[in-house]
């Protein structure tokens, strides 16, 4: 049992070599190994949520309630309901099966390293084969094959630090700029700047000692200053999509910051959501809106359509297809996940690890691919259980 067990662990953790391939090679290999591991150990799984589920508080429930009730209204009144339910059954399941990771590895440190270190293993030996590509295909400008695999690397890069000392750790983060640079990835870089610029505040307002006091202040201020930003940035996207329109528009948004294609997306996008406003057009079906897929006919755009197949931007792709009501209640459940993680430890690198592993991910997540990836969405929950069972064994070991 035990030599099957560690089989499934080489699964999950070359499983992020294999989606180098396809995502069919990750998504079978991830959800072979976990679900080996979980059938090797239903005992601990139910034994251990037991203990935390006792805990979970009624608003707790409620905003899951709240989150399922509203997603499943999206769905039913979707323009392609079937394509919406079924990213919903996969976006919780995900959520239940990296939730049983934690489950299992709480149990075993041993594992758990063995589990990280494959991990470590695998993403160096992604770094060096990205590389390579990059570097043999550099003269034939083919470098954006791996753009979005880069996204995530860059989220490992950081977050194995916390996760295991290990020797392979260095060939992933002496490559990761060279690859960024090379791959054009201008979510990683996004993402980091955004990590930097939320751990660089947290660590001042913990060393200044004031993080607490005025926690509830700097919420306010933060609620208030994205809705202002949000604000400038509707004001200065295209809200006109006629022909004369479109040609006479003048960029006032730098497109060195946000290209001409994306700010007619991003426009369109919110022209359509203010006539669905509460619960959308039904998740994964954006570019299935009615003149989504007309060409925007701008000399800056060619042949592209309003939504070429989701609006590059997570959470106007969740406005739009979702509405208020279940953007909402997505950022309340995301909120609530992480609050979760946040108390399992109180060490100043763990947090760190933990805020710069979300902005990462959600700040990246505002120019990049849809949410809607199954490979994205699974990876961003199977790391954050990963950072949480490892805080765990850190407190336990105290």
């Amino acid at each position: 049992m035990s030599k099957l067990s560690d089989y499934a662990i080489l699964l999950i953790g070359f499983s992020f070599l294999f989606l180098l391939i396809n995502k069919i090679a990750f998504g079978s290999s991830l959800i072979l190994g976990i679900g080996i591991l979980i059938l090797l150990n239903l005992k601990i799984i139910l034994k251990q949520s037991k203990k935390i589920l006792s805990k979970i508080s009624r608003h707790e429930i409620l905003i899951y309630a709240l989150f399922l009730f509203t997603f499943l209204i999206s769905a039913f009144l979707s323009i392609k309901p079937y394509r919406s339910i079924p990213v919903i059954l996969y976006l919780n399941l995900f959520v239940i099966l990296s939730f049983c990771i934690f489950l299992i590895l709480l149990e075993n440190k041993k594992k758990a390293n063995f589990l990280f270190n494959i991990l470590s293993i695998s993403f160096a030996l992604s770094a060096l084969l990205v590389f390579i590509y990059n570097v043999s295909n550099y003269e034939f400008h083919e470098l954006s094959k791996f753009k979005g695999f880069v996204n995530l690397m860059t989220i490992f890069t950081v977050l194995n630090c916390f996760l295991i000392k290990s020797k392979f750790n260095y060939i992933t983060i002496f490559l990761l700029i060279p690859n960024i640079i090379m791959s054009g990835s201008s979510a990683s870089i996004l993402g980091i700047l955004v990590g930097i610029f939320l751990c660089l505040i947290f660590f001042c307002l913990k060393k200044l000692q004031v993080l607490y006091r005025l926690k509830y202040f700097i919420f306010t201020i933060s609620v208030c200053f994205s809705i202002i930003l949000s604000f400038l940035l509707y004001k200065n996207l295209p809200t006109k999509f006629d022909q004369n329109s479109i040609t006479n528009f003048e960029f006032k948004i730098p497109t060195n910051l946000i290209d001409h294609h994306r700010q007619f997306v991003w426009g369109f996008s919110i022209q359509k959501f203010i006539l669905k406003p509460l619960f959308g057009y039904g998740q994964d079906s954006s570019n299935f809106i009615d003149g989504s897929q007309e060409d925007i006919g701008s000399k800056y755009t060619g042949d592209m359509n309003f939504i070429p197949s989701h609006p590059h931007n997570f959470l106007i792709e969740i406005l739009l297809e979702t509405g208020i009501f279940g953007t909402i209640s997505f950022i309340l459940l995301i909120y609530i996940i992480n609050a979760r993680v946040w108390k399992l430890h109180q060490s100043l690198k763990f947090k760190l690890h933990l805020i710069f592993l979300n902005s990462c991910f959600w700040g990246s997540s505002l120019v990049n691919f849809s949410f809607w990836l199954g490979w994205w969405q699974a990876s961003y929950f199977l790391l954050l259980s990963l950072i949480a069972s490892k805080a765990f064994i850190n407190k336990i070991e105290k």
